[in-house]
């Protein structure tokens, strides 16, 4: 599946979700906030990578159908990245930001506990890289606008702290390439373990 189709996809299942949510019976919004332990994959086993620490933060909506099943579409801002080595002791590092939107489809396995899967669409916003003891330069001209991916996670609801609050923890990845052009990695895709929190307004 090449990457216009995985957009397509992606648009396509995000459509389903919002018409769905027309039969919703609760609608809630309100934001997250939380951190990323991010990385970005090489494809060339020449380079080793390591994972740095990165942020999130954005708005979220939230439609139950039922006691079961809700659908929560995502409006996020992400930072993430990666170290890397290649093999003959060079060192850098890779520093990205994104505007990420989600749509999960949530079920809740147990009163309070729920897993969520579902597609996401990640929007380049930076990518820069570091060299050595050299500045960052912008390499985002070798970079797509966007890739396609999947995120899945579970969570927790902390309403008998105070109604609204949910604490989870969510792993994402790239099942398109970053890279637009060539590279020295060959083809590069990221991947996050995110853990947030969020509150939620009823409307």
């Amino acid at each position: 599946m090449n990457y216009i189709k995985k957009s397509k996809l992606f648009l396509s299942l995000s459509f389903v979700c919002l018409v769905a949510t027309i039969q919703a019976q609760e609608f809630k919004f309100g934001a997250k906030a939380g951190m990323n332990i991010s990385s970005i994959s090489f494809k060339d086993s020449d380079y080793s990578t390591k994972p740095v620490i990165g942020v999130q933060v954005g708005a979220i909506a939230n439609y139950s159908f039922n006691d079961k099943i809700a659908v929560q579409p995502e409006v996020l801002f992400l930072t993430g990245g990666n170290k890397w080595r290649y093999e003959n002791g060079t060192d850098g590092r890779i520093k990205t930001s994104y505007i990420s939107i989600p749509v999960l489809v949530q079920y809740n396995i147990i009163e309070g506990l729920y897993a969520e899967a579902g597609p996401q669409y990640n929007f380049l916003l930076s990518i820069k890289q570091s060299i050595g003891d050299s500045d960052f330069d912008d390499i985002k001209e070798l970079y797509k606008s966007g890739t396609f991916g999947f995120a899945v996670g579970v969570g927790y609801d902390l309403g008998f702290l105070l109604p609204g609050l949910k604490a989870g923890a969510r792993y994402t990845r790239d099942l398109s390439k970053m890279n637009d052009q060539e590279v020295g990695a060959i083809d590069l895709k990221a991947s996050m373990i995110q853990i947030g929190v969020s509150y939620t307004f009823t409307k």
